[in-house]
């Protein structure tokens, strides 16, 4: 067996397959997620439980996939030797278990699953895409494998563990933080039951005693007592509807909030690795978390009570036929495990399908311009329209695994309904019990399937509320950015800035740059310039801290950036990016988004030197008027100029500006360079990123990735 590069070989011997307390069976979350899925579930093999979504970071997946070298990376982070290599047929009996497999699937999609043993002409692999062992011929592995085979062993410094809390624990969390609420709810739940029980009891009394016996003020009083009840039953059932709905806000609140808050502070390859309508997704999960609770959860507890309840009352009645009805339990114990093996996959599937068709939506509705341009309608209609059918598809599948389970539960109860009847008359008949006591247990025993239909169709609504959890909770478990700690400088404004010796890779791709030099100083606008992808972006996310080098580092005024404490740092800079990120709200929110009272005069001013004063004149309200969602209702020129009036405004020490002018025509681009002077001639730091090259004319030191060009100055290499 040969490394890609044709050295390396492996001689070690299988080991038994043997699990250390989690599952190995782990489903991938979308048609990406295969190769962290697969880790996953080696990770679970050796002791270490981590969430898919925490290992797409480190193995840098995206809607493309992840790459072999991806999937070493992130092994590597999590402390297992790691390394991909060719293999032969022969080897697959040798190699350690688990390793991951790469195949060429013959729909065409490329896919990972995890070897766990070769042995006799078979195969045993997990594949994420069911999350499910399989046990498969030799041959038909041979002709989907490529070949190739990740091997992955733990290094001296893994850890066991479990990266998180489990999704279980997250719910008892939520519980038991409502637990007086939810208390009072099933306390008016037990007393609806019980008035329920009560009303089977008034029935007994009036057929065994009150009709035989011709007394009119009993049968009275009893219909008031009954009146009376069912009075009480709905008094009950407001109050507890109204409770439920309280604990449902505050769920709400807690889960959305924390997710918001969370997602915020989280790094910017969490967003790079996702599209929209995934992370939007996860506020539906929040519902679906909250309904599981307050509804499906809280029926759950209702039914054991009643059921456990209807069963006293039975024996108490006739153990005769309390007995035999016992019998339809395991009945529904089995339909329930059936209709949860169904639901665990069919739910995840139309939760992932849901966010890709929601996606669909978000992208068509932001590519609208580009759709009318290019006379697409049809071809993007048709991406969302097959992304829905996907959804609907889906959603088919787990409505009729519902109504199959439904009528199930159904069918059985009014089986038992039927036998009770049945052996009520022959007892009857016996005269081992009385009519009354017939119609009361009949009474009861509806009592009694009633939670035992509702516990065998509880499976949806409990596998879609924690499935919604564990997508939930996997983002809460990411490592947010931290903003406590680190130094700050002993001057708010920095001399200069240096790259040494930095270089980049993102994980699973190949190095972007390497030993870059660069030096960035007061007073000095400095214009990085290069082809499109070489990394001129990237270095830019690198200096605001976005990312981190892979090698090297970068100082300001010789402190290295990542002692310095993060909210001070990118106080200290502001940023113009290729986009201009408006969002909906007044042109003064934009330009001073999060201050409450902004100086008018000095925005007056900044957009004076913009050219943006006949903008201003023109819209009804001036500054404060909506400018639309994103800045719809601007121009690209335009929004350019608010953007970089936004960082203008902000006056930070440091400037940078990342392909800011790019839309610019040649007289505003003229304003932009002149501002753009100005806050040099200021003694700041100014970093220009460009393709343009009349933006040299306002520069006075030239970065050109590969070379280094300054006045004054040598050309030196930049970047290998």
């Amino acid at each position: 067996m040969e490394s890609p590069d044709g050295a390396g070989s492996c001689e070690r011997e299988c080991r038994p397959l043997f699990f250390m307390g989690y599952s190995v069976k782990i489903r991938q979350h979308d048609i990406s997620d295969c190769g962290a899925a697969c880790i996953a579930s080696v990770s679970a093999y050796w002791g270490l439980r981590l969430p898919i979504a925490k290992i797409r970071l480190f193995s840098n997946t995206d809607s493309r996939g992840t790459t072999i070298k991806g999937i070493v990376d992130a092994a590597r982070a999590f402390g297992f030797y790691a390394e991909g290599f060719r293999a032969q047929e022969a080897s697959l009996y040798k190699i350690p278990n688990p390793s991951i497999v790469h195949l060429e699937k013959r729909s065409g999609l490329l896919h990972y699953a995890v070897l766990y043993g070769a042995k006799e002409g078979k195969v045993n692999i997990m594949d994420p895409l069911d999350g499910e062992m399989h046990t498969i011929k030799m041959e038909e592995f041979l002709q989907e494998w490529s070949g190739r085979v990740i091997l992955l062993t733990p290094a001296k410094d893994f850890k066991k563990g479990a990266s998180g809390e489990s999704v279980v624990a997250r719910m008892v969390k939520l519980v038991t933080s409502n637990r007086e609420r939810l208390a009072k709810a099933f306390i008016t739940s037990l007393l609806f039951t019980m008035a329920s029980f009560a009303i089977s009891l008034f029935m007994k009394i009036i057929l065994d005693r009150i009709i035989p016996s011709g007394e009119r003020v009993g049968l009275t009083t009893a219909s008031i007592l009954i009146a009376l009840v069912f009075a009480i039953s709905l008094l009950l059932t407001w109050v507890r509807s109204t409770i439920l709905v309280k604990v449902g806000l505050k769920i709400d609140k807690e889960l959305i909030g924390k997710y918001i808050i969370h997602m915020v502070k989280l790094p910017g390859i969490f967003y790079d690795a996702r599209e929209t309508g995934e992370i939007t997704s996860r506020i539906s999960d929040a519902a679906k978390i909250r309904s599981c609770i307050t509804g499906t959860l809280s029926t759950v507890a209702i039914s054991v009570f009643m059921l456990l309840f209807s069963l006293v009352a039975m024996f108490a009645i006739s153990p005769a036929m309390a007995i035999p009805s016992l019998a339809a339990i395991p009945l529904f114990i089995i339909q329930f495990r059936i209709a949860d093996r169904f639901n665990k996959r069919v739910r995840r599937t139309i939760m992932e399908r849901g966010a890709t068709f929601e996606n669909r939506i978000i992208e068509t509705v932001k590519s609208y311009l580009t759709i009318k341009y290019s006379g697409g309608e049809n071809y993007f209609a048709g991406k969302c329209m097959d992304a829905l059918s996907h959804l609907l598809e889906s959603a088919e599948r787990g409505a009729r695994g519902a109504i199959i389970s439904g009528a199930a539960a159904e069918f059985t109860s009014r089986l038992l309904v039927v036998f009770v009847l049945w052996m009520g008359g022959v007892e009857v008949m016996k005269g081992n019990i009385s009519i009354g006591e017939l119609v009361a247990f009949f009474t009861i025993i509806s009592l009694f399937t009633t939670p035992l239909c509702e516990l065998a169709t509880s499976s949806p609504e409990i596998r879609e509320g924690t499935v919604a959890a564990s997508r939930l909770f996997e983002i809460l478990d990411l490592e947010a950015e931290s903003f406590e700690g680190g130094v700050v400088l002993s001057s708010n404004t920095p001399q200069s800035l240096k790259l040494c010796g930095v270089g980049f890779s993102y994980p699973g791709r190949a190095t972007l740059f390497r030993e870059a030099e660069m030096e960035f100083r007061r007073g000095e606008i400095s214009l990085i310039t290069g082809d499109s992808g070489c990394g001129k972006s990237t270095l830019v996310s690198l200096l605001t801290r976005l990312r981190k080098p892979t090698e090297g580092h970068i100082t300001a005024d010789d402190v290295n950036i990542e002692n310095i404490n993060l909210k001070y740092w990118r106080e200290l800079i502001a940023v113009v990016p290729q986009c201009p990120s408006l969002f909906a709200g007044t042109l003064m929110e934009n330009i001073a988004p999060g201050i409450e009272e902004p100086d008018r005069k000095r925005i007056a001013l900044i957009c004076r030197d913009l050219g943006l004063s006949n903008l201003i004149k023109s819209l009804p309200l001036g500054v404060e008027s909506n400018i639309g969602e994103g800045g719809a209702t601007l121009s690209g020129g335009q929004q350019q100029r608010v953007a970089i009036a936004r960082a203008i405004y902000r006056d930070a020490p440091v400037l940078i500006i990342d392909e800011g002018t790019s839309n610019l025509d040649r007289e505003s681009e003229l304003l932009a360079d002149r501002v753009i002077k100005s806050e040099r001639d200021r003694g700041k730091i100014v970093i220009v990123v460009s393709h343009k090259e009349n933006t040299k004319n306002i520069a006075d030191r030239v970065y050109k990735m590969g070379q280094c060009f300054a006045p004054g100055d040598s050309c030196t290499p930049l970047c290998g």
